[in-house]
């Protein structure tokens, strides 16, 4: 692989995590991605993994915390982009009237709102 093509990978890995930011999620939206495919789980992350990825090493990991809903693509392979709650508490800092989402956004502008 050229540096050229390991920077478009970066860069189309990069555009795929963007569809879907850390968000906040319907409790009905939760529930259906809980139902889809048996979860995943990683031993100290919190949540669960849809099994199936969006791409390469990218899954959707969804996570209740505080009575609210969250949900988010992370990649496994760079662990410091998973939904921890730290990054719960700062997402919710940050965004305090955050519109829940009741399915997969169409683009990054939906999910950021």
């Amino acid at each position: 692989m050229t540096i050229a093509d390991g920077a478009l990978l970066a860069s189309s890995r990069e555009a795929v995590l963007a569809r879907f930011p850390l968000s906040r999620v319907s409790e009905a939206f939760f529930d259906d991605m809980l139902g889809v495919l048996p979860p995943a789980h990683i031993a100290g992350v919190p949540g669960f993994f849809v099994t199936e990825a969006v791409s390469d090493d990218i899954h959707a990991q969804f996570v209740h915390a505080g009575g609210r809903f969250y949900g988010g693509y992370v990649g496994l392979r760079d662990r410091a982009g998973l939904i921890t709650y730290a990054r719960i508490a700062a997402f919710d800092a940050a965004h305090p009237d955050a519109v829940e989402l009741a399915w997969y956004p169409d683009g990054p502008k939906e999910a950021a709102r």
